[in-house]
């Protein structure tokens, strides 16, 4: 429910699913230089086969040959894997699937899968997208549907279009936008974040669907984490529950929510953020917020996120919150101190039963 020397980190992290990352490193302002097996090289992108312009809703692509790291969207014929460059078949990834890549060797590149899995794929399969303003993460995936309504709306559907929305209004403004899932599949948040690092982004908001209130509210009971040690994630948090709560306070609806909502941090017993989202981007130095928008266990507000205006309402809120982030000094509001939580997030978020979107 809420539930890239440095790029080799992130990957050794993805190899241990689960692990606690240790220590913060200062984000880069420019690409760092793969550090790759003997067998890998950094030598540029071999520049990809022509494939259809995306519409102005979409993600732009980097037509110019580049060096690894990076991010590659695979083409719309999806794309064979391989353990080794030029090795034999090791399963394959549907179109439209965004993957992190962390070397390139004679026209392959080195990726890894949703599942955290490493396999080679051919560059020409994919196309290289510009370095984002935003990425934005829609919650759960797969069988990790996250929160669902009292009639079976699952919230992993409800974040996916959300920040699909978003992504289209942004990268229609000429903001380029992200995603780290494209259609309901299982990802893990080591992979969400080794996403969001390579791609060069300095920004990133998990977007979620919430669930247990503490009872009615005579407003929506939006919420947002940030990381505590960040004042610029605080800051995004405060724009993205102003503009959530003011777009969504215009319908008349029986909320609910916590009593601490509002935009807040929740910290783990060792004294770091406690969503996992919030500490593994923060230490790659990526400025990240969790916004939990409503409530899809109630059944009210389940009933408004099955309609189209209402998730438009949303997915506006967060565009103009990135907007103002970029644009403005504004500060944002709703900041409040929150109860202390004992209860642990849900589950979800690893690889254990993990299958790659084929």
């Amino acid at each position: 429910m809420i539930r890239v020397a440095r790029f080799v980190a992130a990957f050794i992290l993805l190899a241990l699913a689960g692990c606690e990352a240790q220590g913060a490193n200062p984000r880069r302002s420019t690409d760092a230089s793969p550090t790759g097996s003997p067998a890998a090289s950094s030598s540029p992108v071999a520049s990809p086969s022509p494939e259809p312009a995306p519409s102005s809703t979409e993600i732009a692509v980097d037509p110019a040959p580049a060096s690894a790291p990076g991010v590659l969207r695979v083409g719309q014929a999806g794309t064979q894997l391989a353990t080794a460059p030029r090795g034999g078949p090791a399963g394959r990834l549907r179109a439209g699937v965004m993957v992190p890549f962390s070397a390139v060797d004679n026209g392959w590149a080195r990726i890894t899968t949703p599942c955290e899995l490493t396999k080679w794929m051919p560059v020409d399969s994919g196309v290289r997208v510009v370095r984002p303003a935003v990425v934005l993460d829609p919650g759960h995936g797969g069988d990790e549907a996250g929160a669902t309504g009292p009639t079976g709306l699952a919230e992993k559907e409800v974040n996916l279009d959300v920040a699909t929305r978003a992504a289209a209004m942004l990268n229609a403004r000429g903001i380029p936008a992200l995603l780290t899932r494209t259609s309901d599949y299982r990802a893990s948040l080591p992979f969400r974040v080794a996403l969001a690092d390579a791609s060069g982004t300095d920004l990133m908001i998990s977007v979620h669907h919430n669930a247990d209130p503490d009872g009615p509210l005579d407003k929506p009971g939006s919420e947002t984490y940030y990381q505590f040690r960040s004042p610029g994630s605080k800051r995004l948090a405060g724009l993205v529950y102003e503009e959530v709560l003011r777009d969504l306070s215009k319908l008349p609806v029986g909320w609910v929510g916590d009593t601490d909502a509002g935009a807040k941090w929740r910290l783990n017993t060792s004294g770091g953020d406690y969503y996992g989202i919030l500490r593994r981007s923060g230490e790659k130095g990526v400025t990240t917020v969790l916004a939990e928008l409503a409530f899809v266990s109630n059944p009210a507000e389940e009933a408004i996120l099955r309609q189209n205006d209402v998730r438009q309402l949303e997915a506006e809120g967060i565009a103009r919150a990135v907007e103002r982030y970029r644009s403005t000094k504004d500060p944002g509001s709703g900041f409040t101190t929150p109860y202390p939580r004992t209860a642990p997030a849900g589950p979800g978020g690893g690889t254990r039963g993990c299958v790659d979107p084929t």
